[in-house]
């Protein structure tokens, strides 16, 4: 064979090598994120209850309530970033964002409907 031939083929070795070391992150069963997503919120609701003081602002008891439910929310990232974490730190950052969130708000719906 020239080598003008075999050089295509002595290309595509190292790339069907290369193939073979993708990172496979599969993602969890929905229904499995459903699942740790209503334990979370679940956690959220009863801490709002328990630790709202009614003289903190809502996000300092909001804090406080998500630090109550920190494995819900480990439990939740670590479904979500799979067996190799992948990404971990990122869905870390944005599980704790949006539980921050719901947490304040949630101490918020709690205070007004106390009101009423």
């Amino acid at each position: 064979m020239s080598q003008a031939k075999m050089r295509p083929a002595s290309l595509l070795i190292p790339l069907a090598t290369l193939c073979g070391c993708a990172v496979v992150n599969s993602a969890p069963p929905p229904q499995e994120v459903v699942q740790l997503r209503n334990a979370r919120d679940a956690c959220l609701a009863r801490n709002v209850a328990a630790l709202d003081d009614y003289r903190s602002d809502a996000a300092t008891i909001g804090r406080a309530v998500v630090a109550a439910c920190r494995y819900e929310n480990q439990a939740l990232v670590s479904a979500i970033a799979g067996p190799d974490g992948f990404r971990q730190g990122e869905i870390s950052r944005q599980i704790e964002q949006n539980s921050l969130d719901a947490a304040t708000q949630s101490v918020l719906a709690h205070r007004a409907t106390r009101r009423s």
